[in-house]
């Protein structure tokens, strides 16, 4: 593998970290707020305000009307998606824990992933499914349901630990 390629890999993990943390934090503001959408509103705000100092430093010029007017009205769609994601990580992250939620999260992206790639959809080049591909799917969702089984295990009092207290009460 090139550095190059395990550069774009661990910066891609980053992300995917994240991400994870993105989602315990804006819970925790959902619960302050009251309501996950005005989480998912100041999730958003947020990220306006973070990234202006970013459009300066790299002296990012703003797009034209012109070109914001000759895009397909789709592609627009995206930012739609990113709210839809804020305010799904709001809800679902609480009850199933990090590591449910991610590996949920993961076999979501790894799904559509296969339909994008092989159909060449939202600008990804095309990559035909093959046996491969849908084996590392497959493997993903085993990890969700082990991931699920181990974390309802978890939350399940012990016999070992019924008995114990049956006997010394």
């Amino acid at each position: 593998m090139s550095i190059r390629l395990i550069a774009f890999i661990a910066l891609a993990a980053i992300g995917g970290a994240a991400i994870t943390v993105q989602a315990g934090l804006n819970a925790q503001v959902a619960r302050t707020l009251g309501h996950p959408l005005w989480a998912t509103m100041m999730s958003l705000t947020v990220s306006v305000i973070s990234i202006l100092p970013m459009l300066v430093l790299f002296r990012a010029g703003p797009p034209t009307l012109a070109t914001i007017s000759a895009t397909p009205w789709w592609i627009w769609v995206g930012g739609a998606l990113g709210a839809l994601f804020i305010t799904v990580a709001l809800i679902t992250a609480p009850e199933l824990g990090a590591v449910v939620f991610i590996t949920a999260v993961v076999t979501g992206q790894m799904i559509a992933s296969l339909v994008l790639d092989h159909f060449a959809i939202a600008g990804f080049p095309e990559r035909p499914v093959s046996l491969l591909r849908v084996l590392g799917v497959a493997l993903v969702i085993i990890g969700v349901i082990v991931t699920t089984l181990a974390a309802r295990a978890s939350e399940r009092p012990s016999s070992a630990g019924q008995i114990s207290e049956e006997t010394a009460s």
